[in-house]
């Protein structure tokens, strides 16, 4: 027991004499933290590219590669995000010209291609400015690399180029269905995108709203990016199907069902985002003490204020004092530590809030 002691003491004072040293030298810090965010960004890109080729996109791939008619299990799983807006605006097009023009069909009179290319640029540029204005210009050039290096691993890491990658859409098209392909696309596009959030970036489009919003209401960012996404998903299948044919029920039944999946990857996403992403989430911490001074120890040590009552205790009757903090969530374990170190006989507990409404300073995205 004294030798465990004894060696968490040593990793405890080599730990602090790290630290310091690093601020002593702020720009060897900087560096590496710059650096392990583009180790992160590169993985959030690996995870979004396999999970969108392996999971998402395999009608092409069943045509092309397997040379079969995409059914059910290949069907592709709409995404939404800015891509999404962009279908979305190409389709309203194209569902006016034909009510204006007849029942005839608009193929051939709107370039999709070019549409699709001048809409994703013209709707990413404005978010993009947002993001170097409103959020912060480290936060944009991340998340320029994130969007960047998924765009080049979308490429490379697909299933026409890669045999294991192939066999593991194939495996999970056949024995899971468009079920398991949902539910595995939302666990990797919501870790591709918590990823990028933990390290103060994104995956660009329609999250970099999501999060100037969250960023702005001091909540959490998952929701917003689901309610953006689901409507336009909604807005995607209400026109094709209006396209196609309402009288037609294997259209409408097949778009619908679709359209359910693809919710349920943008809900399963928004899960695993708010799981991960604990930034804005807020944590009430209250602690009964004897020392009257811990409460000035604590907001010298946190960027926060504390409320203190004058209590007594039933048991014992004697004087306690009891603060009230409110933190964000990543602070939590600093603040426990504080305590601790402090008064080993603190009673504390730790209240999950839903909202936090006032002054409260949270630290700003670089």
């Amino acid at each position: 027991m004294v030798i465990v002691m004894n060696i968490k003491g040593i990793f405890a004072e080599y730990k602090e004499k790290r630290t310091n040293w690093l601020y002593d030298h702020m720009w060897i810090k900087r560096g590496l933290e710059n650096l392990f965010a583009f180790l992160l960004c590169t993985l959030s890109a690996l995870i979004f590219a396999f999970g969108f080729n392996c999971c998402m996109d395999l009608g092409s791939f069943a045509s092309k590669a397997l040379e079969i008619e995409p059914d059910l299990n290949f069907q592709k799983i709409a995404s939404g995000g800015v891509s999404g807006i962009s279908q979305v605006v190409v389709l309203f097009l194209e569902v006016i010209y034909e009510a204006v023009n007849g029942t005839g069909s608009s193929k051939g009179v709107f370039p999709e291609s070019l549409l699709y290319s001048i809409l994703y640029f013209a709707i990413n540029v404005p978010v993009l400015i947002l993001a170097w204005i409103g959020i912060g210009k480290r936060f944009t050039v991340f998340t320029l690399i994130n969007v960047l290096e998924t765009s080049l691993f979308m490429k490379l890491i697909n299933c026409e180029n890669l045999g294991f990658m192939q066999e593991i859409a194939i495996f999970i098209a056949e024995n899971g269905g468009i079920l398991s392909r949902a539910i595995l696309g939302g666990v990797c596009t919501g870790l591709s995108c918590a990823i990028a959030f933990k390290i103060d970036a994104s995956t660009g489009g329609i999250d970099i709203i999501a999060y100037y919003i969250a960023l702005k209401k001091k909540t959490l960012v998952g929701k917003y990016s689901f309610i953006m996404n689901t409507i336009t998903l909604i807005c995607f299948t209400l026109l094709i199907i209006t396209k196609e044919g309402w009288g037609n029920p294997d259209v409408v039944a097949s778009h619908v069902g679709g359209a359910f999946y693809s919710v349920m990857y943008v809900l399963i996403s928004k899960i695993i985002i708010d799981t991960i992403n604990v930034r804005n989430k807020k944590m009430k911490v209250e602690i009964v003490t004897n020392r009257k001074d811990l409460g000035e120890f604590l907001i010298e040590s946190v960027p926060h204020g504390a409320t203190m009552v004058v209590g007594t205790g039933v048991y014992t009757g004697k004087e306690r004092y009891i603060f009230t903090m409110v933190v964000s969530s990543y602070e939590l374990s600093h603040l426990m530590k504080l305590i601790k170190k402090e008064d080993t006989t603190a009673f504390v507990q730790v209240i999950p809030l839903n909202s936090v409404s006032g002054r409260f300073y949270t630290k700003p995205v670089r």
